[in-house]
């Protein structure tokens, strides 16, 4: 009986939802293809409205600004008539936006507290919650870029982390993977041409490092230091001449391409100093045998 009466109760709401439908398409003149019927532009709690090159849907949603369009519930709602091609979708995004240009809100709460910043993507469920001024910025997922206040950032995340998965600096073209730590040196070495930075190991099926290499130790005019030099040097220094000592890599670290390099250096001194051992040691056979032979 209940599920009798259930069926009843679907039946006489698709009978009333089909005579509203009807009664509301004839109210629409369809010769007329360049006025939108009035019945088309009636919003649930608010307004579809097509405004001059501006549109927007919901309650208190913005209704004013070149190229605008605002969906949701107060989305854009105190946006002026100054700005240009700002996208707010979803409710409360955008909801303090007064100025700037070429924003893209998308998600509930996106871009909730932003006022004057342009150029920005912000995309999930209160992405870029705290960036009131801040211009040229992409945050993208869950609370993304929560946080942050300045310009030029990239963040990537599901959660309010201030340190995100992906986190970038568009003014110094630098990423970073689980760090903010984009630094110009590490110790005294210059790391400001450097564009990737990770917090943790790097693990790859191969890694291919352009480099210059070692060939100019086969040269002839290569000054290959004597052995008795190599061993003096060793003696004062601790380690082979031309190779970075282990407190220099301990506060700098090595540049693998550079680093690979030297070693092939060194490996190819080996082999001029075992070249030379060879000569010496034929001559030593040759005064040997002839010795031998009187």
């Amino acid at each position: 009986m209940i599920k009798f009466k259930n069926l009843q109760r679907t039946l006489v709401c698709a009978v009333i939802f089909s005579v509203t439908y009807l009664t509301h398409a004839q109210e629409i003149n369809s010769t007329e293809v360049n006025e939108i019927p009035s019945v088309m532009l009636e919003g649930i709690n608010g307004n579809r409205t097509i405004n001059g090159t501006t549109t927007y849907d919901g309650l208190s949603a913005g209704t004013v600004g070149t190229g605008g369009s605002y969906f949701g519930n107060v989305a854009g709602r105190v946006i002026t008539a100054a700005t240009s091609y700002n996208t707010f979708l979803g409710s409360f995004t955008g909801y303090s936006q007064t100025s700037g240009n070429n924003n893209t809100y998308v998600g509930t709460g996106a871009g909730i507290f932003g006022t004057t910043g342009g150029n920005n993507t912000m995309i999930g469920f209160l992405a870029g919650t705290n960036n009131s001024t801040g211009s040229g910025n992409v945050f993208l997922g869950y609370n993304a870029g929560y946080n942050e206040t300045t310009s030029n950032k990239l963040y990537i995340d599901n959660s309010s982390t201030t340190i995100p998965l992906v986190y970038g600096d568009f003014s110094s073209n630098k990423l970073g993977i689980n760090t903010k730590n984009l630094v110009n040196s590490v110790g005294g070495a210059n790391t400001s041409a450097y564009s990737l930075y990770v917090k943790g190991g790097i693990l790859t099926e191969e890694l291919r490092v352009r480099t210059g290499w070692a060939d100019y130790v086969f040269a002839a005019d290569y000054n290959l230091m004597p052995l008795n030099m190599v061993a003096n040097y060793i003696s004062e220094n601790g380690h082979l001449p031309n190779v970075p000592s282990a407190e220099q890599v301990a506060n700098e670290g090595i540049e693998v391409g550079d680093m690979t390099r030297i070693q092939q250096e060194k490996i190819e001194e080996l082999t001029l100093y075992i070249i030379a051992l060879e000569k010496q040691l034929q001559e030593l056979d040759k005064k040997v045998d002839h010795l031998s032979k009187q």
